[in-house]
């Protein structure tokens, strides 16, 4: 039985999305920046955390780190939903290149955000609407974020 908002965010899977973007946020503290300047998180998919490294020397020496990465990781979720960690090798995300700016200070179209409030409008309950509306805006926010860094620009959605 639902018996609060917790329990329905828990139904359609919302706390899975706020505990990753967690662990986006702690990754220089879970692993240590000399691991995180060389190594990110790009995406959490059916148990397999998926890491961008940016060099074939720290993916081979990450390898042997595989178990405490998903240690250490687990540990921070609560709860074993990483099984395996595979590495890519590709460009990592830098705030440099967002012209220094977190993701969560990225400025989203109005657009986008009026689409959000329609998508939630069939929410009855107006509490949670505001926590569904939070985080869809984070979510469209860090992918706004993402495309921004892959193209190497700071000029799309960054002003303030």
């Amino acid at each position: 039985m639902i018996t609060s908002i917790s329990d329905i965010l828990s139904t359609l899977s919302v706390n899975k999305k706020v505990k990753e973007y967690g662990l986006w946020k702690a990754w220089d503290k879970m692993v240590g920046q000399n691991v995180s300047r060389h190594c990110q998180p790009d995406r959490l998919k059916d148990g397999i955390l998926f890491l961008k490294v940016n060099s074939s020397v720290w993916m081979q020496q990450l390898q042997f780190m595989k178990s405490i990465i998903i240690d250490k990781v687990n540990g921070f979720m609560g709860d074993n939903s990483v099984r395996d960690v595979r590495f890519q090798i590709g460009k990592l995300e830098n705030l440099k290149e967002t012209g220094g700016k977190p993701w969560k200070e990225i400025s989203l179209p109005q657009e986008v955000v009026a689409r959000i409030d329609m998508d939630l409008s069939s929410v009855r309950d107006t509490e949670l609407r505001r926590i569904l509306k939070k985080l869809r805006v984070k979510e469209a926010q860090v992918k706004a974020w993402r495309d921004q860094s892959r193209k190497g620009t700071s000029s799309a959605h960054s002003h303030s």
